[in-house]
């Protein structure tokens, strides 16, 4: 067997995201807003959900189908601006938007303003961009995994610890865009060159 060892891929990953918008090109996608600082790495997970269709004369699966799938992405986030917590919590996390203001409370102050929620959540945009096979300390070659709806799906919570960092753990649920076909959950792009 042949090893080569330049397809073994490693290295930490930026998260961006975005308000949703299913007409969105590769260049949106790079303008996305960093979420800074993560930890634990991020994770891209396809998760089938597969029948059996038993008979009698086997006695076992005849055959096996999926019958549905989930597409999760599961991170920290290291860095505990209010912005990082609207986001965990499902929430606008633009400043100045409908859910995060400055001098709201004063001078020299930036407020989350958290409330009741619709039974709708917030769909965000997501990139995840980390290294590609073929990168190296010479050589950057980047992958992308771009997304147009992306839900925060999991609870979290702010902690305040004395020898602990406050983070924010979240799981974004993927959803498709009906539109693209053949790419409904996003794509996943590795620069070759």
């Amino acid at each position: 067997m042949a090893v080569n060892v330049s397809n073994i891929v490693v290295g930490e990953a930026v998260v961006k995201t975005g308000n949703s918008n299913v007409s969105m090109t590769n260049a949106d996608f790079d303008a996305l807003t960093d979420v800074g600082a993560t930890s634990g790495g991020v994770e891209i997970s396809w998760e089938p959900d597969m029948v059996d269709i038993e008979i009698d004369q086997y006695g076992d699966a005849a055959k096996v189908i999926q019958s549905r799938v989930k597409v999760m992405v599961k991170t920290t986030l290291a860095e505990s601006t209010l912005n990082n917590l609207a986001l965990a919590w499902s929430y606008d996390r633009a400043d100045n938007g409908q859910d995060i203001i400055a001098d709201n409370d004063g001078a020299n102050t930036k407020t989350f303003l958290f409330g009741s929620q619709s039974v709708y959540p917030r769909e965000y945009a997501l990139q995840i961009r980390g290294n590609a096979p073929g990168a190296s300390a010479t050589v950057a070659r980047a992958r992308k995994f771009n997304t147009k709806r992306a839900v925060s799906f999991t609870s979290s919570m702010i902690s305040m610890k004395r020898a602990e960092a406050a983070m924010f753990e979240i799981q974004f649920r993927i959803l498709p865009v009906t539109e693209d076909t053949n790419y409904e959950y996003g794509k996943i792009i590795d620069a070759t060159a």
